[in-house]
């Protein structure tokens, strides 16, 4: 159960990352504060969605 909690815990973490490396590369390219925000908000949560699917299909969480 432990090690379960402890994937999910990386995996949101991964997403995290990857949601801020978004918001970063729109800051860059010159975009605004909220398009950042926007951007990182639907990165985090395709990342997230995408990440749980695979572990699920790794067996790693669910059922």
């Amino acid at each position: 159960m432990q090690l379960r909690l402890m994937y999910v815990i990386i995996a949101v973490l991964m997403a995290l990352v990857v949601a801020a490396a978004g918001s970063f590369v729109t800051v860059m390219e010159g975009g605004r504060l909220t398009a950042a925000l926007k951007t990182g908000a639907f990165t985090f949560a395709g990342a997230l969605s995408l990440l749980i699917v695979i572990m699920g299909a790794l067996g790693v969480v669910g059922s």
